[in-house]
């Protein structure tokens, strides 16, 4: 038969096939197609509703990608308080209030620990809040996290599920692997249609050492291809995190966030021995204050060339108190200028590059 198949004789040969006397084409027969005017699919639109406005969309999948350090987990944490209280003074952003999932995979007892010590510093009553967020901290398949959270949706819907982290969760054999990289994040897609339809968040490592403009997930490019945004952070000079996008984002672009680190601790969480320690946790901070923080830090490193180049043989604790600062955020500053050509460690001993040797004499 030339051209496209008559409505009645494809109906006639689905009747044939059901009766099971014609197996043959059955597959081959095209679908019907429903055109729709454009005023129909326009009155299909869904408005736009946000968990974190204006950058975590509901019933979205993202993967939130760092290096280790960077801020992550205390994202998603202090995200985390935000959207089950509902106040948008923890993320300087407005919130949709609702409850959250936390699949905590990699580090149950960092996560603990920060939740605690968060919640402190916020100001937020863990008990008031007990029931507006739910742990997991065992590894499951994700269809069977995906059946509990189904079940627990039917009382009272989620907002915000997070999923920390995806190498964690990923129970192929090679993350490196196309198929099994997509066909993993396909998996984790109806988490979305879930009782509130929910954003999904899930924290993602990019390849080692990735520098600023390289934060993609670790794996397969078919990860990417699966969710509709990869937000991203960067830990910059004087602990500034910048919350942004890379590679991809479904919907409507948005101006980079700075935040900023605290190092706080509680007093309900003690050591062994009793005492307390600290943890970061991060608050919103404004662009202004994120740029005179980098100014400062840029100060810092002029200053530390200068001081080396004037007392090359000097020590790093000598250094330090030539600039106001302690031996360790010295070394750390090295290591930074280092990555920028600006000095070079030879035998135990730092020097300035002609490159740093340059700009110290142009401070």
């Amino acid at each position: 038969m030339n051209g496209p198949i008559p409505p009645d004789e494809i109906d006639r040969l689905n009747s044939i096939c059901e009766r099971g006397a014609w197996t043959g084409r059955q597959a081959a027969l095209p679908t019907p197609i429903k055109l729709k005017t454009l005023a129909e699919f326009c009155r299909e639109y869904v408005a736009l509703a946000y968990a974190v406005e204006p950058i975590v969309r509901t019933s979205s999948l993202y993967t939130l990608t760092a290096r280790t350090g960077h801020g992550k987990t205390a994202f998603l944490v202090a995200g985390t308080l935000a959207i089950a209280t509902g106040r948008p003074d923890i993320l300087g952003l407005e919130v949709t209030r609702g409850r959250v999932a936390f699949l905590t995979f990699e580090n149950p007892d960092d996560v603990r620990m920060r939740f605690m010590i968060a919640a402190y510093a916020l100001n937020v009553d863990l008990e008031e809040i007990c029931g507006d967020i739910v742990i997991l901290d065992a590894r499951f398949k994700p269809e069977e996290v995906l059946a509990a959270l189904v079940k627990d949706a039917e009382t009272s819907p989620f907002t915000f599920v997070v999923i920390d982290t995806l190498a964690a969760f990923f129970d192929g054999d090679d993350p490196n692997d196309a198929k099994q990289g997509g066909e993993f994040m396909r998996r984790l897609r109806p988490l979305t249609k879930i009782a509130g339809n929910p954003a999904v968040v899930v924290a993602a490592h990019p390849v080692k050492n990735a520098a600023e403009d390289n934060l993609l997930p670790y794996g397969s490019g078919a990860v990417l291809n699966e969710v509709d945004g990869n937000l991203t952070l960067w830990k910059g000079g004087e602990g500034v995190v910048t919350l942004g996008w890379q590679g991809k984002l479904r919907g409507l672009d948005f101006e980079p966030k700075p935040f900023r680190f605290e190092l706080l601790s509680s007093p309900d969480l003690l050591d062994a021995k009793g005492r307390q320690f600290m943890l970061p946790v991060m608050r919103p901070t404004s662009i202004e204050t994120a740029q005179e923080k980098q100014d400062q830090d840029n100060d810092l490193n002029r200053a530390l060339l200068k001081t080396m180049r004037e007392n090359p043989a000097g020590t790093q604790a000598e250094w330090a108190m030539a600039i106001g600062r302690a031996k360790g955020r010295v070394n750390d500053r090295l290591q930074k200028l280092k990555k920028l050509k600006l000095v070079e460690e030879a035998l135990g001993k730092w020097r300035l590059t002609s490159k740093g040797q340059k700009e110290a004499e142009n401070s």
